[in-house]
């Protein structure tokens, strides 16, 4: 293990190499929301952070102890693990977040001064295999199910398995579970509107969702439903309330429910079908009994190939500009 010896400070390169992992911390679709597993009584790192917070040790000493214990429970499998990890603490709106981020690296070229081709190394923060983002003052204060925000890559099971187990995660809430309950209540409030108004409705609730998500944060019910109805700012959060199975007023949402909501799509081996759905039922009928899709307006560029297709099977000879040749 190799460290610094004081932390970076926020001016420099690696304050912007931050942000930029954070942002594609933030934007990632397939963070999970829980907290401290309470079964691990032997997890070191909810201890080491009340300790910071209390003036009891520096950002720089727990950081060091996390490595060591990062590198004890890497010691227990096989898998070769050499890379940097970057823990940041971050202050917004008198707020503490920690952030654990495994820095990717990429292998390039690049032509030096006497034009010679070398290898490099750069840092690409679009690529995380691992991170952690522990909401400090929610946990202290209020120790919710959902202060522990976690990425973790799928690919090595082993590599997997031993950063869950550094942080101490435990799934809290069920982010697919709790977007398909709120897109199912949603369709019920829009059941009582107009029909012209129904797809203006869920267009600007599905934008605030995605939007919400892409930064990281929550859908909150009250600001959402101010933002629908100024003269009734209560009215959809206080239907989202009355129906859903446990009351919550915020909640974080699946961005591929999402996506599955506001789009109908399928493939197979020959055919692939993606359309919006407010297209469905009027320009796009399905029939169950046949199994059959209706499409009554299609898209320009296709009709063009469907055209372009017809003609060169009536004449039996293919269309070949001469730039084709």
């Amino acid at each position: 293990i190799d460290t610094r010896e004081q932390e970076n400070n926020s001016v420099s390169a690696a304050h912007s190499m931050f942000e930029q992992l954070k942002q594609s911390f933030q934007r990632s679709s397939q963070k999970q929301y829980g907290h401290f597993d309470r079964e691990l009584s032997d997890n070191p790192l909810p201890q080491w952070i009340k300790e910071q917070q209390s003036n009891k040790a520096s950002f720089a000493s727990i950081s060091l102890r996390m490595m060591e214990h990062l590198q004890q429970l890497m010691g227990n499998n096989d898998e070769v693990f050499s890379s940097h990890i970057l823990f940041a603490l971050e202050n917004v709106l008198e707020q503490d977040v920690m952030y654990i981020f495994w820095v990717n690296h990429v292998d390039a070229n690049h032509i030096d001064n006497n034009l010679d081709v070398a290898s490099a190394r750069f840092v690409d923060p679009t690529k995380l295999q691992y991170a952690a983002k522990i909401y400090i003052s929610e946990w202290l204060e209020q120790d919710s199910q959902k202060y522990l925000a976690l990425l973790s890559a799928r690919g090595n099971k082993t590599l997997s398995d031993s950063l869950i187990a550094f942080v101490g995660y435990a799934n809290g809430v069920d982010i697919v579970e709790e977007t398909s309950e709120f897109l199912g209540i949603l369709d019920q409030y829009t059941e009582s509107l107009p029909e012209e108004k129904t797809t203006e409705f869920k267009g600007r609730i599905l934008d605030y969702c995605v939007e919400q998500d892409k930064i990281g944060r929550p859908i909150v019910f009250d600001e959402i439903s101010t933002q629908l109805d100024e003269a009734a700012p209560k009215q959809f959060s206080d239907f989202v309330t009355e129906n859903q199975q446990t009351p919550k007023t915020e909640i974080y949402t699946d961005r591929n429910s999402l996506k599955r909501y506001v789009r109908y799509f399928g493939r197979d081996k020959d055919m692939s079908i993606s359309f919006s759905a407010d297209r469905f039922g009027e320009d796009i009928i399905y029939d169950p009994q046949s199994g059959s899709l209706t499409i009554k307006s299609i898209p320009k560029s296709l009709r063009q190939q469907l055209l372009k297709n017809k003609t060169q099977t009536q004449t039996g000879e293919p269309d070949i500009s001469e730039e084709q040749q």
